[in-house]
């Protein structure tokens, strides 16, 4: 058995065809060319006559091809296209104009580079291709925060979730937002929270209201310490819904910006694919809710 180095190798003529046809030769410059490879010198006449392509035609033909750099014409005298050689020059050419127009790409390249400032400068304008609105206070982060759900919610929803404390917006409103979520998710939306004492409770709490909360979501979790959330930052298409509630600072953003939109749906992925799934063992592992029994209990309480 003997191996072929790529020197050796006869490559089938579609390739040859299909490679020449990317260095920007036409079909009728490529059979013309290769014909030309094949003997010393050559007429119009008999290239028309071995390439059946009409000789007014070859004669455009080999025009394009000796202003490509890849044959060279002669005339024994005058200019009588009846007394015109063809000679095809070394095909190593074919690689010497490529370094060059690789060279006069990169100095053009950098040219474009710097007139580019100016031309984006007229392009954009002083026109905002970016909205961002900014919702100060508890009313701002609620109108954010509460509002999500009123979206599509057929495009799916990246958050990372800090799990919004009950006494921003009030245990009524919270369980009614988050029983709205549960029923209308379906799957939809993804939620990364980071594993602490706070997450464990909300979500056994939830979890209790209504074993549901965790098989309509898909909830992963991040046990790291150093991995902290203060916002709830929810991706959605090319829009961002941030919500922040946390000590003296209240306040909501919504950004529509494809490329942050992307960027953090990208780091998203990227933690999610490391976070652990939520199960019901894992829950049932924490304990019983404290919070939720005594709730239970008070109501049992009143009906009586």
């Amino acid at each position: 058995m003997t191996n072929t180095s790529d020197s050796d190798r006869l490559y089938p003529m579609n390739q040859i065809y299909k490679t020449l046809s990317g260095f920007g030769l036409t079909k009728n410059e490529i059979k013309v060319y290769l014909q030309t490879l094949k003997e010393n010198q050559l007429s119009p006449y008999k290239i028309s006559k071995l390439t059946k392509i009409p000789r007014t035609t070859v004669y455009d033909i080999l025009m394009n091809l000796s202003f490509k750099g890849l044959i060279k014409l002669k005339q024994s005298d005058g200019f009588t296209k009846q007394q015109t050689t063809i000679t095809a020059k070394n095909p190593s050419v074919l690689r010497d104009i490529l370094w060059k127009k690789r060279k006069k790409i990169s100095n053009l390249e950098l040219d474009i580079v710097d007139i580019l400032p100016q031309l984006k400068g007229d392009f954009h304008k002083d026109e905002s291709n970016a909205d961002f609105k900014f919702y100060s206070g508890i009313k701002g982060a609620k109108k954010v925060y509460l509002g999500e759900l009123d979206q599509d919610i057929n495009t799916p929803i990246l958050a990372f979730e800090n799990l919004m404390p009950m006494d921003i917006f009030g245990r009524y409103q919270m369980n009614k937002d988050v029983s709205k979520g549960t029923k209308q998710s379906q799957k939809n939306i993804k939620e990364i929270i980071t594993l602490n004492d706070w997450a464990m409770h909300v979500i056994s709490y939830q979890f209790g209201r209504d074993p549901n909360y965790i098989k309509t979501r898909q909830i992963r979790t991040i046990d790291n310490p150093i991995f902290s959330i203060n916002q709830r930052i929810a991706i959605q298409d090319n829009r961002i819904r941030i919500t922040t509630a946390k000590d003296s600072e209240t306040w909501g953003l919504i950004i529509k910006s494809p490329s942050l939109a992307k960027t953090l749906a990208s780091i998203f992925h990227i933690l999610w694919s490391q976070a652990v799934p939520l199960t019901k063992n894992i829950i049932d592992s924490w304990g019983p809710n404290q919070f939720l029994l005594a709730e239970i209990s008070k109501k049992s309480t009143k009906s009586k």
